[in-house]
């Protein structure tokens, strides 16, 4: 059966996410983390900047941007990268095989309100996963690179996020908290539902209607709100039928 093809962002940004085979561990030690970052780094070009990172046991998030015409670059890129740390990881670690889970997981990002949230949520993971009490404490993430003077081993384009909201804004907007984690790229996102109820509020404050009355909307608006709960929210297309009473075929073309 062939591969379901990458949804492409108009804007051209991406969360990216990769996974070790089986949960594997990625890191075992430093050495690890800071070969990532090299390769990292080294497979960057004009057509694929990374806006962000962070390196957790047995997966990786990256914010990319790339070309808005279609997903080469960064599909060149990830293979690359992955390509260079299997071999890296099976030669130190006498192993052989493959060292991520399948092909990497992505999520166009395309609105500048969900940029900002995927930002936090990426630069967040360490301490959701209670892996330290502060953020400035975790150094495989590029919320250093964000909020200190710190230049990594891997160049990281904050200028992107500088040019949407000021260094201070940014600080307070990662202390706050994210209430809804459902709809980003995340290893237990198979386990995660979004209730009935969130979905129903947050067509209110997108359409500013009951979901009943979504159908009377313009198809354009129609399609933005869908797109919205279905992409950045998390809402499943079935969901969305059933609470809208909209065909899911529809719903689908719209997203």
């Amino acid at each position: 059966m062939p591969r379901k093809a990458r949804k492409i962002a108009a804007s051209g940004v991406y969360h990216i996410m990769v996974r070790g085979i089986d949960k594997m561990q990625l890191f075992q030690d430093d050495a690890d983390h800071i070969q990532f970052l090299f390769y990292l780094n080294f497979c960057q070009n004009d057509q694929f900047e990374i806006l962000a990172y962070c390196l957790m046991g047995n997966h990786v998030h990256l914010l990319v941007r790339t070309q808005k015409q279609n997903t080469e670059a960064m599909e060149n890129a990830m293979r690359s990268i992955s390509i260079r740390y299997a071999a890296y990881y099976n030669r130190k670690y006498d192993r052989v095989g493959s060292v991520f889970q399948g092909r990497f997981a992505s999520q166009t990002v395309e609105s500048v309100g969900y940029f900002l949230r995927v930002l936090r949520y990426i630069h967040n993971n360490p301490l959701a996963a209670d892996m330290v009490a502060d953020l400035s404490h975790y150094q495989w993430s590029s919320y250093l690179d964000y909020f200190t003077s710190r230049s990594g081993l891997c160049t990281v384009h904050t200028e992107y996020a500088f040019r949407l909201r000021t260094r201070e804004w940014l600080l307070v907007w990662h202390s706050q908290k994210e209430n809804n984690r459902v709809g980003f790229l995340d290893v237990d996102n198979s386990k995660k539902r979004l209730p009935d109820e969130e979905v129903k509020k947050l067509i209110f404050r997108l359409a500013d209607c009951q979901p009943c009355e979504l159908r009377l909307l313009p198809n354009e608006k129609q399609a933005a709100v869908f797109s919205s709960l279905h992409y950045e929210e998390g809402a499943r297309i079935a969901q969305l039928s059933r609470l809208t009473g909209i065909a899911k075929g529809t719903i689908r073309r719209m997203c």
